[in-house]
């Protein structure tokens, strides 16, 4: 999970940048902050923070996001079991056609 910063809560310390593994935090305008793609997810930054200002949140995906197949009815679905697999027509199974 890549870490948010609390930009209202941040007061610029700069403990999170100091305590950062990959060395990809800075302060900008007196405010923390990260370069996302180059995150590690490590947390040490959450753990370093003295007073709170970075989290971790899992994204909020609703139902509406769900893949169908845990939506669809069982029923729905096709039987896997009724499938049937051969060779096409005319191929002798050592790659030459008939």
């Amino acid at each position: 999970m890549i870490p948010k910063i609390d930009v209202f809560k941040c007061d610029g310390c700069g403990d999170c940048v100091k305590h950062c593994p990959p060395q990809i935090m800075g302060i900008i305008k007196k405010k923390a902050a990260l370069l996302v793609d180059l995150c590690e997810e490590c947390g040490i930054c959450f753990e370093a923070c003295p007073i709170g200002a970075i989290h971790f949140r899992l994204p909020n995906k609703g139902v509406e996001n769900a893949h169908e197949a845990y939506i669809t009815p069982r029923e729905a679905t096709p039987n896997p079991g009724a499938w049937s697999v051969g060779v096409a027509r005319g191929y002798d199974g050592e790659g030459h056609s008939k």
